[in-house]
């Protein structure tokens, strides 16, 4: 990576923005988002070099990133540094040392974490977000997983575009998006939102299902006050073995999701 010069409008990259949770989440989740910077140089080595020299990035992250594709390479980047930083904080929340080792992933994508954390990542192409949370004691037996998600919210624009409801939604859910008919955008902010939400679910449920959801495996339903409810129709958890729990924030711009997803002793 030493052979091209740095150049320094790509070494800009922000740093890690500490954003709120969901209201309802718990306490405990520490959430990070990292902009993608919009002159970023397509060749790597012109910025990997400094981000490991001020140890923003592992170096066996570094070498990760230049065996991937070259779109995916920002976009990973900002959720290791989302990442690395929402653990430093949970570490310290641990009165752990900040230092640890690179986050790598599974064979199956998700980030590879010390054990006394549980965590996952999102990526949009101008933007990534970490979660993490200290894992409390378990009792043997038992684990815990969480999910996030980040999405854009739909705008006018995107009602030119083929809605994507009766890919993600179940039945159910379809009836529930008829009430709002009335309003084309806000029915795209509800779909878009029950993307989010699944998506995080995914991510919780994944480590103890270790196969492809089907968005109609995982059903939602939204009280008047904006909570959700989660229930999961996959046929290898019909004794209801994980307890999901989802919860969601919005402003002007962002969708972010959250999910946990829990197992007791001898559900597995």
């Amino acid at each position: 990576m030493s052979d091209v010069s740095p150049d320094p409008s790509a070494l800009l990259w922000p740093a890690p923005q500490f954003v709120p949770a969901p209201s309802d989440a718990p306490s405990a989740f520490t959430l990070v988002r990292v902009n993608v910077p919009v002159l970023v140089d397509a060749d790597p080595r012109r910025w990997l070099p400094a981000l490991v020299t001020d140890a923003r990035l592992h170096p066996d992250e570094a070498a990760l990133v230049e065996t991937m594709p070259p779109t995916q390479r920002a976009t990973f980047v900002a959720g290791r540094l989302a990442m690395r930083a929402a653990l430093g904080r949970a570490l310290s929340s641990q009165g752990a040392p900040d230092a640890h080792g690179p986050i790598l992933r599974t064979d199956r994508g998700a980030p590879v974490l010390p054990p006394t954390v549980a965590g996952s990542v999102s990526h949009k192409h101008d933007a990534a977000l970490g979660l993490m949370v200290p894992r409390t004691p378990l009792p043997a037996g038992a684990s815990m997983y969480v999910g996030v998600d980040l999405e854009h919210r739909p705008t006018e624009r995107d009602l030119a575009r083929p809605s994507i409801a009766r890919r993600i939604l179940t039945a159910d859910e379809l009836d529930a998006l008829s009430l709002l008919n009335h309003d084309p955008l806000a029915q795209r902010d509800r779909v878009m939102l029950s993307f989010a939400i699944k998506e995080a679910v995914y991510k919780a449920i994944d480590p103890t299902v270790q196969r492809y959801v089907r968005f109609t495996e995982v059903a939602l339903r939204f009280s008047n006050d904006g909570a959700v409810a989660v229930s999961l129709r996959l046929p290898e958890l019909a004794n209801g073995e994980i307890t999901v729990g989802a919860q969601y924030a919005v402003d002007d711009r962002w969708i972010v999701a959250t999910a946990v997803a829990s197992t007791e002793y001898g559900s597995r």
